[in-house]
């Protein structure tokens, strides 16, 4: 086997101030940890990283996607650590409950409470990871129920008149009721699973964020078609997309992933290689 196919041989990156560690491969597994969201972003594979974060949001059930769900619940309850919550798709919430159910039969362990850990997520809902970041999902297209995910961070500044004055004269003004900060929100973080072109089309918002996750699981070589039938993305579609809505596109930090098993770590670097030559001539 490859290495590049290890699903243990995560990348470590490093970006806007977060620090992830992430590992995908179309069929065998995807997974992106972000360690100080608390939160995995898809667990076709769960390593033990991964299972000390308490948050899984899946993008879809796919088992490259989801698999890990099963292994997540178990080692945490095994080391006692919080139970698992667990986003998916609020249609395919009540299949990932039949097969948590199923492996607790299986294994002859006492029921734990699922229905409080799974929660079904629909399009558009706004929901809170901690209590300076939420999550906006938003509808993906793809061959099954898909959802996206944007981590918004509400950040403070102070405000200009209060600027280069002592901590105590800052305390004393909002001790009698003054405001001394101005609050604004940043998109911090998108995440796109298994996903068309169209998704983009249709969200171009995402090229806000700080940090966007995408797939690109064809290279040139595979036809379109192909991506089309099974629902991907092909690299040339973002290619032609960020000439058509660069807005789409307009993260500072775009993490390509998903690649399709039969390609080389050789073939990505190239086709990467060629994409941005040809972006330089245009």
């Amino acid at each position: 086997m490859r290495r590049l196919h290890d699903p243990e041989r995560v990348i470590s990156l490093s970006f806007a101030g977060l620090e992830l560690s992430a590992f995908s491969i179309s069929g065998l597994a995807t997974y992106v940890v972000v360690p100080s969201f608390d939160a995995c972003f898809d667990l076709g594979h769960c390593s033990v990283k991964a299972s000390q974060q308490r948050h899984v949001l899946l993008s879809h059930v796919h088992q490259d996607h989801a698999l890990g769900v099963v292994r997540h619940l178990s080692l945490r309850a095994m080391t006692g650590a919080k139970p698992s919550r667990v986003f998916v798709p609020d249609e395919s919430r009540a299949g990932l409950l039949e097969v948590l159910r199923a492996h607790e039969r299986l294994e002859e362990r006492s029921p734990q409470d699922l229905e409080a850990m799974v929660k079904g997520v629909r399009a558009d809902e706004v929901f809170a990871l901690s209590p300076q970041r939420t999550v906006r999902a938003f509808d993906v297209v793809h061959r099954i129920a898909s959802r996206g995910y944007t981590v918004t961070e509400r950040r403070r500044k102070l405000l200009p008149a209060f600027e280069g004055l002592p901590g105590e004269a800052i305390r004393d003004a909002r001790a009698r009721g003054e405001e001394v900060y101005a609050h604004h929100e940043v998109d911090l973080f998108t995440y796109v699973g298994d996903s068309t072109i169209e998704t983009l089309e249709r969200h171009p918002e995402v090229g806000r964020s700080q940090v966007l996750f995408l797939e690109a699981t064809h290279l040139p070589g595979t036809s379109r078609e192909t991506s089309a039938k099974y629902g991907h993305t092909h690299l040339e579609e973002l290619a032609e997309l960020f000439a058509r809505r660069p807005e789409a596109l307009a993260s500072p930090h775009i993490v390509l992933k998903h690649f399709s098993m039969k390609y080389g770590r050789s073939e990505i670097l190239a086709a990467k290689a060629a994409l941005l030559t040809n972006s330089a001539r245009a």
